[in-house]
């Protein structure tokens, strides 16, 4: 009964009309299996999210507070969803480490990518300033790529000593002068964030990618539903490594094992945060954060999924699953 009032309301609230005769026609599976196809199309999701705010990305969680420093412009802007929009409600100057992707511990470079707040903290010295919050620095595509260090802080400017701003430089963080940093505090304070990164600019990410990745996450996910061995796997990079390590070709002799069992699967996504992921490559990155549910009589998982996929040919390639 659930299941059934569900797909009507969805039908009310998107498809309606052609919903309601379809499960005259041929019952409850008829209108699902016409929700899952629409769900594939990126012509479906480009104008449902035709009027959403995506320059940092799709967001369903609206109280988190996005952040976007740009090491070259010497920037940081925090960001907040009020009455559907993104507002930018602080702005100001950071030093950094050097330029360049950071590569290993100790090189000083200030790290790339799209990273999360992971504590506050009061620094062990008064060099950093009052108040520091750590980030995500090494995530899980750092990791995979053997990037090392850790650390990776926002703080202040040394609270004693003659402070020479033109000379300051940190051993890889982001600092703000400490007034600055205090009213960033009050903004901050416990709430979730997600920390952007980049060194040429601030990313703006593309409606038709978001449009791209939802298409394919829903095939990606109707393929896995049916067992579809080959079309399952075509959404992976040939790059592609799991959590663990991984690489593609194991990984794809594990699904086959896996698939071979032909277990009824339920898997259901909610909660969608996709991110663009700056990098020094050039390449068209997301990290994509979602909520998954996943019932077979061999297995069961309700938790955070994290993929990092890279968009290209208006196509999602799964470069990094966790």
């Amino acid at each position: 009964m659930k299941k059934l009032l569900f797909l009507l309301v969805v039908s009310t609230s998107l498809f309606s009309g052609e919903l309601e005769e379809l499960y005259l026609k041929g019952g409850i599976s008829a209108v699902q299996e016409k929700i899952e196809k629409n769900l594939q199309s990126v012509e479906y999701w480009s104008d449902s999210l035709k009027n959403k705010e995506l320059k940092y990305g799709y967001h369903d969680d609206k109280s988190r507070l996005i952040i976007v420093a740009d090491k070259t412009a010497k920037n940081i802007s925090v960001n907040q969803y009020e009455d559907g929009k993104l507002k930018e409600v602080k702005n100001s100057e950071i030093i950094t480490g050097l330029m360049g992707e950071k590569l290993l511990e100790g090189d000083l470079k200030t790290p790339v990518g799209v990273y999360d707040i992971t504590r506050r903290f009061t620094p062990p010295t008064t060099y950093y300033g009052p108040v520091a919050f750590s980030l995500s620095y090494p995530n899980l595509y750092d990791k995979l790529r053997k990037r090392t260090g850790y650390g990776i802080w926002i703080h202040g400017y040394p609270m004693e000593g003659d402070v020479r701003e033109n000379e300051l430089e940190t051993k890889g963080c982001i600092a703000m002068k400490n007034d600055i940093l205090e009213s960033f505090e009050d903004i901050v304070q416990n709430n979730s964030a997600i920390v952007i990164i980049s060194e040429d600019g601030k990313p703006k990410s593309s409606s038709l990618d978001i449009a791209v990745i939802f298409a394919q996450l829903f095939a990606w996910k109707d393929a896995w539903t049916k067992s579809d061995l080959d079309r399952y796997m075509s959404f992976y990079h040939n790059d592609f490594r799991r959590f663990d390590g991984m690489k593609i070709a194991e990984f794809t002799q594990m699904k086959k094992r896996v698939f071979s069992k032909n277990e009824s699967k339920i898997i259901e996504f909610k909660n969608f945060n996709i991110t663009p992921y700056p990098n020094i490559d050039g390449k068209n990155i997301y990290r994509v954060n979602f909520d998954e549910k996943y019932r077979a009589a061999s297995y069961n998982f309700d938790g955070d999924k994290t993929l990092y996929v890279e968009v290209a040919d208006n196509k999602m390639k799964i470069l990094v699953e966790e």
